[in-house]
């Protein structure tokens, strides 16, 4: 439902597969034991899966790999989605496009960090923290749907972080996205905000922090 909010954020065009995906050749490995490995290459990589050439057929739909982001590498188990044979150096290679199956939380962070652009090497979380963007009002209407924003709305009235919701007045609030995070081992869109409650000799200013799920059905409060 919300590729487009995560493609605005990173500046990256509007993927289907959920995650923005990094087109750029790395080294990997494979194994079917566990154990043992052989080369392969690595060509694209998303927080959802990755594409890979092999010299030789892979026997498994399902098996480990290996991949070298910078300087940092990761082990994932992946499960094939579709293959076929291209052309490199000369040679017939067999082409294979996975989804992940198992991941490591640090090495699935590193992955979305690389894919985004940032420090692979480093997880600065209370940096990540800090990483929002602003929403214009032009922003939130076309990335985040009607009902979504009336939910979340709500959940401040209900609150008394803002006013009765009116639909002949604006609400008095202010958006800022920072992405997606790994919440209760479930992966969620983070938004802070900011609402204002207008009164008699004064008014009050809150900051609410809220994660939802990609479908906008699950959303948490989280001060």
């Amino acid at each position: 439902m919300l590729p487009e909010l995560l493609a605005w954020f990173t500046g990256k065009e509007v993927n289907r597969r959920k995650f923005p995906r990094k087109k750029k050749p790395y080294r990997a490995a494979y194994s079917l034991d566990g154990k043992s490995t052989r080369a392969a290459i690595g060509l694209d990589i998303s927080g959802g899966g990755l594409c890979i050439l092999t010299q030789e057929q892979v026997p498994r739909e399902e098996f480990e790999v290996r991949a070298q982001i910078d300087e940092r590498q990761v082990r994932l188990r992946a499960r094939t989605v579709w293959q076929d044979n291209v052309q490199h150096q000369g040679r017939t290679v067999w082409r294979y496009g996975m989804r992940f199956t198992g991941i490591p939380a640090d090495d699935w962070d590193a992955i979305i960090r690389y894919t985004t652009d940032k420090p692979v090497a480093e997880s600065n979380k209370a940096q990540e923290e800090l990483t929002t963007v602003r929403m214009t009002p032009d922003d939130t209407a076309r990335l985040l749907p009607k009902e979504l924003q009336t939910r979340l709305l709500q959940l401040l009235v209900d609150r008394r972080r803002l006013a009765p919701l009116d639909g002949r007045v604006t609400p008095l609030v202010q958006y800022f996205y920072s992405g997606i995070v790994r919440h209760n081992d479930k992966l969620m869109h983070r938004l802070v905000i900011q609402s204002k409650v207008v009164g008699p000799e004064a008014d009050e200013l809150f900051e609410t922090r809220f994660v939802f799920d990609e479908n906008g059905q699950h959303v948490q409060i989280l001060n």
